[in-house]
């Protein structure tokens, strides 16, 4: 008997028609084979998804046919299944002319060899030809439904961290994945604080229990990356055009993002100097808002300056020692002393009972809402089993219950996790306000910048002057220390959430 390969192949979108699964073709070659007495040594077979692309298979039987050269017989359905562009038909061409190589074309009830009439291997040319501009008509096509599906406002591809690709009523979405969300969000608003590297925010949120996709571990660059799309405010962009009007729900807001790009884009020129800068990339120009950086004048003398990235700057050099001394000032005029930290606190403890009491009612507020909702959901899936409603009053009603409960289930975890400790972060902060002069003068630059960035909300250089804004708690404090006696109704102001 005669040695032959059987090649099989079949994409995803093909293999649910009748006709064009891999079983169905290696059922009619192996049929074939019988009757015309040929000998299986080989099977090779294809199958490619929308993630998997090429021939491995293809080439691995060529591949088989050059170290085996008795075999001299390929077995496939027709012309569409062995050939999908000119390459491929080129190479099987020179198998046919210099191997001797019979390709037996089964549902075409035709087989190619070398002797061939020229008319035969004339229309095995244009059928290669035909798959080649199936292959491309499907290509265009599919570039073209994703345009449209751009234009219409949904992103066409897959969605980030923070959003899942859906269906919903037979139309592809991209919806909140709740709990990634939680992670991207809280990513956002810790950068925007300053107080985080890159870094250090990767460590924070790995130990708040943040997973990547597929339970991977992330760097420091996947958390800029995140913070750099825009996909997050609403925003995005397909083969180079920006789409405004998504449809997706934004995760964060469009000032929060702005933000926190602001923060991204800090000049960083003196990094590699940073312990010798402590002031570097934290003081703003009052004339064109660019950051000071510093440089060393005569290999001793540290001045920052303007770092005119916006064009040339006219603002002075500023001395590092004048620096340090506005800075010292500011945390002298935060201290307070301990009997008036008792005093502080002892008036804070009397709100603090009326915070934790409505704390937890909100919470068994909105658990008893979850809780409603759902009884709702079960009962009415119940009553469309039972017949009672028709399907969509199911679907409608299902999908609104559902949106609602998942609006609530992250307000529920925003409340969960929202710092109850209002008595020990208060103290913090009355704490670090007594102790803040000392503490200042005796760090490392790195040190007195994390202090710098927990007392002031804007460091404004303008004219040779400092303008710094203190945050509100600290604020509070310098105003009642000006006034000599501590206000009662300003109790609200140490809170540590403002």
């Amino acid at each position: 008997m005669n040695k032959a390969v059987i090649y099989a192949r079949v994409s995803s979108k093909e293999q649910e028609a009748e006709g064009y699964s891999i079983p169905s073709q290696i059922k009619l070659l192996k049929e074939y084979a019988s009757k015309n007495r040929l000998s299986i040594v080989g099977e090779f077979i294809d199958v490619e998804t929308a993630k998997k692309a090429g021939r491995t298979q293809f080439n691995n039987m060529l591949k088989f046919l050059a170290d085996n050269k008795t075999i001299k017989n390929i077995l496939v359905e027709k012309t569409d299944r062995l050939l999908r562009n000119i390459p491929d038909y080129a190479t099987i061409d020179r198998l046919i002319e210099y191997s001797d190589m019979k390709i037996h074309l089964v549902k075409e009830n035709e087989v190619l060899r070398r002797d061939s009439k020229s008319n035969e291997k004339f229309v095995f040319g244009l059928k290669a030809l035909m798959s080649k501009n199936q292959v491309d008509n499907l290509s265009e096509e599919t570039k073209k439904g994703m345009l449209e599906k751009a234009e219409q406002g949904t992103y066409p591809s897959v969605a980030p961290y923070g959003y899942l690709n859906g269906e919903e009523k037979g139309r592809r979405v991209i919806k909140i994945d709740t709990d990634a969300a939680l992670f991207v969000r809280r990513a956002f608003n810790l950068y925007a604080t300053g107080n985080y590297s890159l870094k250090t925010l990767r460590k924070q949120l790995v130990t708040e229990g943040m997973i990547y996709r597929n339970g991977k571990n992330f760097h420091a660059s996947t958390l800029e990356r995140i913070l750099k799309n825009e996909f997050y405010k609403g925003t995005f962009y397909w083969k180079g055009v920006k789409y405004e009007d998504a449809s997706h729900e934004p995760i964060v807001s469009k000032e929060l993002f702005k933000q926190v790009q602001g923060i991204l884009v800090k000049p960083t020129k003196n990094k590699s100097r940073k312990g010798l800068f402590a002031y570097s990339n934290l003081i703003k120009c009052g004339h064109c808002g660019c950051y000071l950086t510093a440089e060393i004048k005569k290999g001793k003398y540290i001045y920052y300056h303007c770092s005119g990235s916006k064009g040339n700057c006219k603002q002075p050099y500023i001395k590092q020692e004048v620096v340090e001394a506005e800075f010292e000032k500011l945390f002298k005029s935060v201290h307070i002393t301990e009997e008036k930290q008792a005093l502080i606190l002892q008036s804070l403890r009397e709100s603090f009972k009326d915070k934790i009491e409505f704390h937890n009612d909100a919470v068994k507020q909105i658990e008893k809402q979850i809780k409603v909702l759902q009884n709702r959901i079960d009962q009415v899936y119940l009553d469309k089993v039972d017949g009672k409603i028709s399907e969509d009053f199911w679907k409608q009603h299902s999908e609104k219950w559902l949106a609602e409960k998942e609006e609530l289930s992250m307000k529920l975890v925003t409340y969960q996790k929202a710092d109850t400790s209002f008595l020990e972060n208060a103290n913090l902060i009355l704490e670090l306000a007594r102790k803040a002069s000392g503490v200042f003068q005796s760090q490392d630059p790195e040190k007195k910048r994390k202090l710098i960035n927990l007392i002031t909300s804007n460091c404004v250089y303008m004219n040779g002057k400092l303008d710094l804004d203190i945050k509100k708690p600290f604020l509070t404090i310098v105003e009642t220390a000006e006034s000599g006696k501590w206000l009662p109704e300003q109790d609200s102001n140490l809170r540590p959430n403002d």
